[in-house]
């Protein structure tokens, strides 16, 4: 569905999608309403709904960015571990101190998030990339 507010649009959108899609499509049907016949209808519709996005995507999605972005964090060069990589900073009996507290950091934060899928987000990876054991168990999200 497309929605233009002028006859000259509606037909340079017809031709776009002419020239487009050739003959696998049929020249579009049109409507053409007032402006206060727009704003009536549009008036008893209401706002749309939201989009739920099933969460078994959302945490798919969320999963995937989060993996790439902290992949990427290992090999830069981190505030809290005094500018070293985390990859570097393991190789110190005080590197390894700030890395853990730095890990707990994520986890603890990213256990409170709002977002179940951000909030299921595992970090054990890493923790057994850089080779460091964790204190305790990851922290569970607050009861509010």
């Amino acid at each position: 569905m497309l929605e233009v507010n002028s006859a000259e649009r509606a037909a340079r959108a017809a031709a776009l999608i002419k020239m487009a899609t050739g003959a696998l499509l049929r020249l579009p049907l049109t409507a053409i309403q007032t402006f206060d016949q727009a704003s009536a209808e549009h008036s008893e519709k209401g706002p749309p709904p939201p989009e739920e996005i099933p969460p078994e995507i959302a945490r798919e999605v969320v999963y995937a960015h989060m993996n790439r972005h902290y992949r990427e964090t290992l090999d830069q060069p981190i505030p809290e571990l005094k500018g070293k990589t985390p990859r570097q900073a393991v190789k110190t009996a005080a590197g390894r101190k700030l890395v853990m507290d730095w890990l707990t950091l994520l986890e603890t934060g990213t256990a409170r998030a709002d977002s179940e899928a951000m909030a299921g987000y595992d970090f054990g990876w890493m923790w057994e990339e850089l080779g460091v054991k964790r204190e305790s168990k990851r922290p569970d999200k607050p009861k509010p």
